[in-house]
């Protein structure tokens, strides 16, 4: 990644930055990015479970990441735009491969052992096996993959919103991200100060992100609007953190890894099919039309979900039926736990 980054920006420096030649680069980054963000998750989940914290240390790391998370998606554009501005774009490509210093630093200074030991190859059907198995985890990774499609598609949406809904210029579409990036950090502290894992957390905060689309197409102004937003990166960020809490309590140490590349696999591959969807609408219906059509399709997916695995946890095995009971009666959360692991033992064994 840094050595794209400063590849860029010499790039840029030598005036041969041309569209196939940043479509090239672009291409490179999300590839690096999607083989990176898993290490870097797992990696926080493992120094934060350390020295006796166990499974509550590693969910509340799930909502510290998200927080850091959504605190550089605020700061890094508005970093990057003075630095533009100021000094133009080749200081600020050249900042931005140099910031991965500090990164390599402190993974050169660490103590890791990266071998693949037996028990981790083929880990990846095992851990699929485990997520899916287990109630407390499949609805929410589910319910990231039916906001990513429908819902948490902001790059597309708040840009058109902005520009054809409130007719907003740069300043405001900047205005209305930060209110949307203030919510999701608010929602990311909420997290990592109350770390809790609940599909019904999960599963509220899906659906406030369909009320909240649903309120946004109904606004035309823009205070209004920055206060939806703002509503709409707590449930965002809740929906994402509660996910990945999900993955750090209920998945054991050997599958932990393949578990989170899953997870990271939903998050990214719905992405793009989220982005399509979502222009596609705005261009049919307008930002408003756009924004109710996919309001209501995401309470509709979030309820069918709720539905539907209410009524297969019915006639599912003991220890998924439990899982769902634990949902219910939060107090008996430690059964659950026990279920995974020792469901996952099983997929071990095999």
């Amino acid at each position: 990644m840094a050595i794209l980054a400063g590849g860029l920006a010499a790039i840029v420096a030598a005036g041969n930055a041309t569209y196939p030649v940043l479509a090239g680069f672009a291409l490179l980054l999300g590839v690096g990015n999607a083989l990176s963000q898993p290490a870097r998750i797992a990696m926080v989940a493992t120094l934060a479970g350390g020295e006796g914290a166990g499974a509550h240390g590693r969910v509340r790391a799930a909502g510290m990441a998200t927080l850091s998370f959504n605190l550089a998606r605020i700061l890094g554009p508005a970093l990057a735009g003075f630095a533009i501005a100021a000094y133009g774009p080749t200081f600020a490509f050249a900042v931005n491969a140099a910031s991965f210093l500090p990164l390599l630093l402190f993974l050169a200074g660490m103590d890791a052992d990266d071998r693949v030991s037996a028990s981790q190859r083929g880990s990846g059907r095992a851990a699929f096996g485990l997520l899916w198995t287990n109630v407390s985890t499949r609805i929410p990774l589910l319910t990231v993959a039916v906001t990513g499609v429908f819902a948490i598609n902001v790059q597309t949406l708040v840009p058109a919103y902005a520009r054809l809904g409130l007719g907003l210029d740069a300043g405001g579409f900047g205005l209305l991200m930060g209110a949307f990036g203030a919510g999701a950090c608010v929602g990311g502290f909420l997290q990592w100060r109350r770390p809790a894992v609940s599909i019904w957390r999960s599963l509220a905060a899906a659906a406030g992100l369909g009320l909240c689309l649903a309120a946004l197409s109904a606004t035309h102004r823009f205070p209004l609007a920055s206060l939806i937003l703002v509503g709409f990166g707590v449930c965002s960020a809740t929906v994402l953190s509660s996910a990945s809490a999900a993955v750090q309590r209920f998945v054991p140490d050997h599958l932990r890894n393949a578990a989170t590349a899953l997870q990271v696999t939903i998050v990214l591959g719905t992405n793009p099919l989220g982005i399509a969807l979502t222009g596609w609408m705005i261009e049919l219906f307008g930002p408003n039309g756009g924004s109710a059509v996919l309001g209501a399709a995401t309470l509709a997916a979030v309820m069918a979900l709720a539905f539907t695995d209410r009524l297969h946890a019915v006639g599912a095995p003991p220890s998924v039926r439990h899982g769902f009971a634990q949902e219910l009666q939060p107090a008996r959360s430690t059964v659950v736990a026990g279920a995974a692991l020792r469901s996952a033992g099983n997929e071990k064994d095999l």
